[in-house]
């Protein structure tokens, strides 16, 4: 399905805050609220939309990006690593790397660990870390 700019901008509006009350939406993009539930309706059943969210605050949290190089087939190296369940996003990609994962932590030793485990995932032939000083 090809979407519009008011569905680009329903699944923005959405993606900041799940919760957005249709009225909300409707007020912001000059639409009914009608026309909004409809259109979040149709996104829905077409599996654009596939389930609302909710985005935790991780406490003093420590945040990271660890690019994987896979030995052998990515598929099953990202299987096994994001199987771990100790990553937020988990992503495979085109480049000098096949795989991306966003991790984190209370502490940058609490990455580490984390790091650790992945980097003996088998399949795992190198990592490298990307630590955040910030959010913006």
């Amino acid at each position: 399905m090809k979407l519009d700019d008011v569905d680009e901008r329903i699944i923005a509006l959405l993606g900041k805050d799940s919760r957005t009350p249709n009225v909300a939406l409707a007020k912001e993009l000059g639409l009914t609220e009608g026309a909004v539930r409809w259109r979040i309706k149709r996104l829905v059943r077409q599996g654009i939309i596939r389930r609302f969210t909710i985005d935790v605050a991780v406490p003093a949290a420590a945040f990271a990006v660890l690019m994987l190089k896979a030995e052998g087939d990515t598929k099953k190296m990202m299987s096994a690593v994001s199987s771990l369940g100790i990553h937020r996003d988990a992503y495979e990609i085109s480049g000098e790397y096949d795989g991306c994962m966003i991790l984190y932590g209370s502490t940058v030793k609490e990455i580490d660990r984390k790091i650790d485990r992945i980097r003996k995932v088998k399949g795992v032939a190198d990592t490298r870390t990307f630590l955040s000083f910030g959010r913006y």
